[in-house]
């Protein structure tokens, strides 16, 4: 595995939703994962 796992973590988020909703909850995850 050479990529990070948050590379792969998004990657299969945009695999499961699609783009208007990922757009939608991309930010808030960012949120609740950087805290």
């Amino acid at each position: 595995m050479g990529k990070c796992p948050m590379e792969e973590f998004y990657n299969q988020i945009q695999q499961w939703l699609d783009p208007v909703k990922h757009a939608r909850m991309l930010p808030e995850m960012a949120e609740k994962m950087s805290n």
